[in-house]
């Protein structure tokens, strides 16, 4: 009897082992993960060829990123912990009424790590070096973050997690702007009273989606006092067309779209470099609006591209970060107004290089 359930249990092993290693000689059967990793060598490289002693660990991350059919288990088991524990993976929270959240906002939501006082004094004067830079230039400043999605939906986290609601960095480093005198707008009240009557996030994806763009872009387009298409012109179409990142994450197989509102713009600008997606490092526009926009900004802009490209008779997009640095950029660009946006989880990045060796503990 023991020896039958040891052969079963070894058969239980192997068999799957076998299947998956043998499967990954069927052409297309090998899936590549995400950052996935080459076949390793059994023998070194260079002047002495020798046994490659790392490639038992080497063939081990290998094989967990690209063994036959690995999308197709990953999103066996990624559907088995959402149905029947609402969890989700290292990179993904699954929350309440279908909402996803980004795991590397929760450092964020909890504060369980937040910036130090020589981090936020260091963005703060990024930001304020900036600012002084364009004041001698004429050009209008303003800084927008980007809120969390946890942070304008707390309601839809799991329970286990309790927001902090006291000492954010968004918060502090607004603080230290106010001291500075450096512009900024917060637009969590804004989308907070917004998502009443519209959702303002993407259920399934880490980003505000068109609505949430738009009303965040017109609030700042009334701070700094410059002119937006009458957007009720451009009739909005309701579509389910948006592969949201955080399903992507969970089911990297299966394509599962979002709702959104889409606008059509045509007509209203041109692309002006070569345009491959709203992620390229540096996008540029020709407009019906007046005026010059320079927007720096991360991947949350990207839905506001189209609103603020119809707005003005120039603009430009750039992914450069830090955004302090960017002193030639400014110069060569010209523009009227220059907008510094940025997510909520990545104020760190707003720390110029001059600043990057302060102390960071208090």
């Amino acid at each position: 009897m023991k020896k039958t359930m040891l052969i079963i249990y070894c058969a239980l092993f192997l068999i799957p082992c076998a299947f998956f290693s043998l499967g990954m000689l069927i052409p297309g059967a090998a899936d590549a993960a995400e950052g996935g990793v080459s076949m390793p060598s059994i023998l070194t490289d260079g002047p002495v060829i020798t046994i490659n002693s790392d490639f038992g660990d080497q063939f081990e991350e290998y094989f967990s990123k690209s063994f036959a059919y690995r999308n197709k288990v990953v999103d066996a088991f990624s559907d088995l912990k959402v149905k029947l524990f609402s969890e989700g993976n290292d990179q993904v929270i699954v929350g309440r009424d279908s909402f996803l959240f980004f795991a590397d906002t929760l450092a964020d939501y909890t504060g369980s790590e937040p910036m130090t006082d020589a981090e936020i004094n260091a963005a703060a004067d990024s930001l304020l070096d900036m600012y002084n830079y364009l004041v001698e230039r004429g050009a209008k400043f303003l800084f927008a973050c980007a809120p969390n999605k946890n942070s304008i939906y707390p309601e839809m986290m799991p329970s286990r997690y309790i927001m902090n609601s006291e000492g954010r960095d968004i918060d502090r480093l607004l603080d230290a702007l106010s001291e500075r005198g450096v512009p900024y707008i917060d637009l969590r009240p804004i989308l907070t009273e917004a998502k009443s009557h519209t959702l303002v996030y993407h259920k399934r994806d880490t980003h505000w989606n068109n609505e949430g763009a738009r009303i965040a872009f017109e609030a700042i387009a009334d701070m700094l006092n410059f002119e937006v298409p009458d957007f009720d012109t451009y009739t909005p179409t309701a579509t389910k067309d948006h592969l949201g990142d955080l399903d992507t994450l969970l089911f990297p197989e299966r394509k599962m779209y979002d709702d959104n509102i889409s606008y059509d713009f045509s007509g209203a600008y041109i692309y002006t470099t070569a345009y491959s997606t709203p992620m390229d490092l540096r996008i540029a526009t020709r407009g019906g609006g007046t005026g010059k926009l320079l927007m720096f900004r991360d991947s949350f802009a990207n839905a506001m591209i189209p609103f603020a490209a119809a707005s003005f008779s120039e603009s430009r997009f750039e992914r450069a970060t830090p955004y302090c640095d960017n002193t030639t950029l400014i110069d060569t660009a010209d523009a009227d107004f220059v907008i510094a946006m940025i997510a909520e989880r990545n104020l760190r990045n707003l720390i110029g290089s001059k600043y990057t060796n302060a102390e960071t503990s208090d």
